[in-house]
């Protein structure tokens, strides 16, 4: 008898460790026979539940391809640091300065711990305003804890999991409740355009807040927004019939881009594809190139006449750019600069800048990719002569603004060439604005902007902007940015431009010289000629 028991507890620990993840009570999986004849038989001697085994084993599929799919979807997506090499030469424009939103920052620093308790206070305003009783409170609470509860792990799977590893549950859905309630608390109070005391009541609070919502690193995941505004009555917007995604994405883009932002949620990826606020901005803010701009078919700011005084005016270098071009020495047609030209040698090209402008559109002040100007990324070469560039408002929340994008493109989107649009846009324009000559041109025809300065001080800004801005533009695109981005085919034609206007300024003079050396001495061989004859004759 003990034998028997014996090898049984025996093969039973063998399979255990064969399956070391899977339950196995004794007797519901397999039961092992007694001896029989003082041995065990070939068949029957096991015998296997294989309906219980099987759905164990498809369970544990369907466990492990849902999680694989989810860590492949939001691979492209995950909250994560921007690299040292791009954060070190600017750490203040990653660096949240008013609130921490997710697990990257320590919310224990000291000039985020007022932000901590507003998220409290915020929470209590949330919920009172469809739950008045107070005695209510504590089931909207317990209900935001189950709803994130639920979806612990998809949201911890959005951050590298050395960020997360040491936050232990409890406070990881603390964390997702409390900053998922600011972020909608303060979302709503915007669109119903309500005071918020507390956050005024803080130096620049209001502003630095738009800018630590889109930090890179001060994100969370989306879906969890989208569970909590749905779990949240909100008497507001009850008429309006919203599904709780579609108004989430409404009240986001008014927050960032006014009235035209939140008319856009309709052509944008549903809220299943956004990944945190970020993401939706960036999907904002490159659609609306091709969504708001319709350039004008006729003439820009003039009439035939103006036309008609372009053409004369750069008649003589179109005729003489391609002769030129063909009768130049082999030697002076390979020095000419492939870079995209600057703005003083657009100037020198008779091209002229145009601030873009769209009938209807206007942008909030208060939103910050108001900076971007109301058609942001739009670059057009209208009408041969004019460059149409968007309005770049230079204030301290632009660089944050830029820059951010950048970082997003660089850790979600680097294979898709064109969704790199934010990137491409800025490293064009550091190559339009190099010099101080440059940031003189483009401050003067308004596509560039500086807030607060004037004179010779807004020049250097403006120039030392595009440097900080651009050097991180380089690091995200590489050389290759341009001619792969939306902005390729413009640049062949500046470029191709640049060459026709390089060849005839290098040769216009000694053409010509060359010309009339060559007229004199043939008059002077037919004078020659003449003479000779005349004294023949005679």
């Amino acid at each position: 008898m003990l034998g028997h028991m014996h090898k049984r507890e025996t093969a039973q620990r063998a399979w255990q460790q064969r399956w070391p993840r899977w339950s196995m009570p004794p007797g519901l999986i397999c039961c092992f026979p007694k001896e029989r004849g003082g041995g065990m038989t070939g068949s029957g001697d096991v015998a296997v539940h294989i309906e219980h085994l099987a759905r164990s084993l498809m369970q544990k599929q369907e466990d492990v391809a849902a999680e694989e799919q989810h860590r492949t979807m939001v691979s492209r997506h995950r909250v994560s640091r921007v690299p040292a090499r791009h954060r070190d030469s600017n750490p203040d424009a990653y660096t949240p300065w008013f609130v921490a939103i997710g697990p990257l920052h320590n919310r224990e620093d000291r000039r985020l711990r007022p932000a901590e308790r507003l998220k409290v206070a915020y929470l209590n305003s949330l919920i009172s305003r469809g739950h008045p009783d107070p005695t209510h409170h504590l089931a909207v609470i317990q209900e935001y804890v189950r709803i994130v509860a639920g979806r612990e792990q998809e949201a911890r799977a959005m951050y590298a999991s050395e960020e997360v590893v040491d936050i232990a549950t409890d406070d990881f859905i603390l964390m997702m409740v409390l900053d998922g309630c600011f972020i909608i608390e303060h979302l709503v109070n915007v669109a119903t355009a309500r005071d918020e005391p507390s956050l005024h009541a803080t130096p620049f609070g209001p502003t630095q807040l738009s800018v630590d919502l889109i930090l890179a690193e001060n994100q969370m995941p989306f879906f969890v927004l989208v569970d909590l505004i749905a779990s949240t009555k909100l008497p507001e917007f009850e008429c309006m019939g919203y599904p709780a995604p579609v108004l989430l994405m409404k009240l986001v883009l008014y927050n960032f881009a006014g009235e035209k932002g939140r008319s856009m949620s309709e052509e944008l990826l549903a809220a299943e594809g956004v990944s945190h606020v970020l993401h939706l901005l960036h999907e904002m803010v490159t659609a609306a190139r091709t969504s708001w701009w319709r350039p004008i078919p006729h003439i820009l700011d003039g009439g035939w006449e103006q036309a008609v005084r372009r053409l004369v005016r750069g008649l003589p270098s179109l005729v003489l750019a391609p002769l030129l071009r063909w009768i130049a020495p082999e030697g002076r047609r390979g020095h000419v600069r492939e870079d995209v030209p600057s703005a003083s040698d657009m100037k020198r090209m008779r091209l002229e800048f145009k601030k873009a402008r769209v009938r209807g559109i206007t942008a909030s002040v208060a939103a910050i990719a108001s900076v971007m100007g109301p058609v942001p990324l739009v670059v057009e070469l209208t009408d041969g002569d004019y460059l149409v560039l968007p309005q770049l408002r230079l204030e301290f929340r632009t660089a944050p603004l830029l820059l951010n994008l950048m970082a997003f493109e660089r850790s979600a989107l680097a294979s898709a060439k064109t969704l790199s649009d934010v990137s491409a846009y800025m490293c064009f324009m550091t190559k339009l604005v190099q010099t101080a000559e440059d940031a003189g041109l483009v401050l003067a025809a308004e596509v560039v902007q500086q807030d607060g300065s004037a004179g010779n001080q807004s020049i250097e800004e403006v120039v030392r902007f595009f440097r900080m801005v651009g050097a991180a533009s380089e690091l995200a695109a590489g050389g290759e940015l341009l001619t792969s981005s939306y902005l390729c085919v413009l640049v062949e034609k500046l470029r191709e431009r640049s060459r026709s206007w390089t060849y005839a300024d290098r040769n216009y003079y000694t053409f010509l010289a060359e010309f009339v050396a060559l007229v004199t001495f043939v008059s002077g061989v037919s004078t020659i000629l003449q003479t000779y004859a005349a004294f023949k004759y005679h």
